[in-house]
């Protein structure tokens, strides 16, 4: 029995035309906006923020750079203008560095593990060959 193989699955289906679902939904939201413009702000004004709104809408939905869609583009180059360029470090200013030493408390008592040195002579060969813990 043959199964077709679906092909092609990273393009996105056409809906209406060579609007993809999201372009479309991008273009009923960008030209409802254009329209509420319309509608409620006086003529004359109107036209200041109707044009760029609707240029905005057809970018976002119809321009592609380098394959990608505008609105990646657009916020990638909002990312890169909003973040600073030059990286400076400042060697004698650690003010937000938080440095924290910890002492043992003074009444803690050391004791002091006499080893042989045949017994640090099979400790380094153990190392050297990797061998597990052996019986002491």
């Amino acid at each position: 029995m043959r199964y077709k193989v679906p092909q092609n699955i990273d393009m996105q289906d056409r809906i209406i035309g060579s609007l993809t679902m999201v372009q479309f939904i991008y273009a009923i939201i960008g030209f409802g906006l254009c329209y509420s413009i319309f509608m409620t702000i006086p003529k004359p004004y109107s036209y200041f923020l109707l044009i760029p709104t609707a240029a905005l809408t057809v970018a976002i939905v119809f321009i592609k750079v380098n394959e990608r869609p505008f609105l990646n583009f657009m916020l990638s180059a909002i990312d890169f203008l909003s973040r600073p360029k030059k990286r400076v470090w400042h060697h004698q200013q650690t003010d937000n560095l938080k440095v924290i030493i910890y002492k043992a408390a003074k009444n803690q008592q050391y004791r002091q593990k006499q080893v042989s040195r045949e017994q640090m002579e099979e400790l380094a060969s153990r190392l050297d060959t990797g061998e597990k813990n052996r019986t002491r």
